[in-house]
């Protein structure tokens, strides 16, 4: 226990040891009476009063002293048993004592006051790294208000709440420590309207049972709130340094909900772009096929009487063709928009590989019945936890982009077959191979290859990414010794064994 708080407590005990500092140094000066000059025995009532000023507050620092020179004066200054002073010297011993003795616990009064100040300026430097600390660690908004309530209960040893303004509108938001504590909403709002401190301790509503201030003088998102008790509100060195915790506190929750504004204006601004690309696209891609769906319609009904069976025939795969183009694209800018969202739910089963590639290499064989598509699948591949319509609309993509740059004829083998990690599906073609530059490229929206005359939208790829990711996996291309092959790689239920 720190003495000094011990006898600020206890003022009785301070004034009698005021009392007993002198009387144990005139005993002692009795005892040495003869053997030390005046001047000796003044410096053991100086230890005295040394004494009394490092350990007694200054009333009865100030009372050991006077009484040390007193006593000096009357037992030991000539004439002895009297407060009358024979010689001028004794005059400068008595005046030296007392000046000294007062003049030391001055200075030991102010020593003392100068390493509170340090301990307390300690103490709340600490605090407030903790709470930094603890701040910092803390990820969300919610969770950063219960950090903040939890730290300044600790601070303060008083149940305490924090107050947010509701992002959405009106009202507030309370995160309490302890969760069973009552405090004052009404309080809290005048606070963070108006800015400034209210409740106990306060120039506004002293007469509550709380203590609340606000994050900022100026549009206050929110503010703390400490429980006092009426007319027990904290001195205002304890206001001041609450009030910083309480703006340290709100300026991490600040920061917070700024970084999710940002991050919602951010992906705003992405979709807004997606759209807006996405028109662009679609004005120029819908274009193409749409014409040649109109002309062929309109050669069968201007001309139908007039042409032959081959020419109606050509007319009718070119209607065909255009219709399944135009499916195709629908289909890629739906998902294009569905796995573009934040956060995708995907309705996974174990499926059977052999079956998802099958059923796609099946869909673009009847897109392109001129094409030679090779399958390859080993028998022993492990299921795979996927989205099957995804995983399969994303390898006829890749197949799809094979038979448009696969050559003439195009020519396409895909595979299958075990990794490390799960298995890999591979499509190459043979043909001219990658365009210059980074082949990862290729995977961005709206990105074509360079055989843009061959159709498409620029989206299959995407989607081939889109959906690698969605699945845990990732896609990738390469130049072979002929043509170019687009790989996906895809995690399996455990770590395969013999991998290749």
């Amino acid at each position: 226990m720190d003495p000094d708080s011990a006898l600020d407590r206890n003022p009785a005990l301070s004034w009698a040891l005021a009392v007993v500092a002198p009387s144990a140094a005139t005993a002692a000066s009795h005892v040495l009476d003869g053997a030390l000059s005046l001047a000796g025995l003044a410096m053991i009532y100086m230890v005295a009063v040394a004494a009394s000023s490092a350990i007694l507050p200054r009333g009865p620092a100030a009372l050991s002293a006077l009484l040390s020179v007193t006593a000096l004066n009357i037992g030991f200054v000539p004439p002895r048993g009297s407060l009358t002073v024979s010689e001028p010297e004794y005059w400068w011993i008595l005046a030296a004592l007392l000046g000294l003795s007062l003049g030391l616990g001055a200075l030991v009064r102010s020593l003392r006051s100068k390493r509170a100040d340090a301990e307390t300026g300690r103490s709340r430097a600490s605090q407030q790294h903790r709470l930094s600390e603890a701040m910092a660690a803390a990820d969300g908004t919610e969770l950063l208000a219960r950090t903040a309530a939890r730290c300044m209960r600790e601070v303060t040893a008083r149940p305490c709440a924090i107050y947010l303004r509701r992002p959405e509108g009106d009202g507030l938001l309370m995160y309490a420590d302890p969760e069973a504590e009552q405090f004052d909403d009404r309080a809290a709002a005048w606070a963070i309207d108006n800015g400034r401190s209210v409740g106990a301790g306060s120039l506004n509503w002293p007469e509550l049972a709380v203590w609340c201030a606000p994050f900022a003088r100026v549009r206050a998102a929110g503010a703390v709130q400490v429980q006092t008790g009426a007319g027990q509100g904290p001195t205002p060195p304890e206001a001041e340094h609450w009030s910083a915790l309480a703006r340290q506190a709100g300026l991490a929750i600040e920061r917070e909900r700024a970084s999710v504004a940002a991050a919602h204006a951010e992906q705003s601004a992405k979709a807004e772009a997606a759209r807006n690309t996405l028109l662009a696209s679609l004005s120029h891609d819908l274009r193409t096929p749409l014409a040649g769906i109109v002309g062929s319609a309109s050669a069968l009904r201007s001309q139908g009487a007039d042409l032959t069976e081959l020419q109606r025939a050509t007319l009718l795969d070119n209607l065909e063709h255009e219709a399944r183009d135009l499916a195709l694209m629908a289909d890629n800018i739906l998902q294009t928009a569905r796995l573009s969202q934040p956060q995708i739910d995907l309705a996974t089963q174990w499926e059977s590989v052999d079956d998802v590639m099958g059923a796609a290499v099946t869909r673009v064989r009847r897109r392109w019945p001129g094409a030679s598509i090779q399958l390859k699948v080993p028998r022993d591949l492990p299921l795979v936890k996927v989205e099957a319509g995804l995983l399969a609309q994303a390898v006829a993509n890749l197949v799809d982009n094979a038979v448009r740059h696969g050559g003439d004829p195009p020519r396409v083998v895909v595979q299958a077959g075990r990794t490390d990690e799960g298995i890999f599906i591979a499509v190459r073609d043979h043909g001219r191979g990658l365009p210059p530059g980074n082949a990862a490229e290729l995977f961005q929206r709206w990105r074509r290859g360079q055989a843009s005359h061959a159709g498409g939208s620029g989206l299959g790829l995407a989607i081939c990414q889109l959906a690698a990711e969605a699945h845990g996996g990732s896609v990738s291309a390469k130049d072979c010794a002929v043509g170019a092959e687009f790989r996906m790689d895809l995690p399996a239920s455990e770590k395969l064994e013999g991998a290749a």
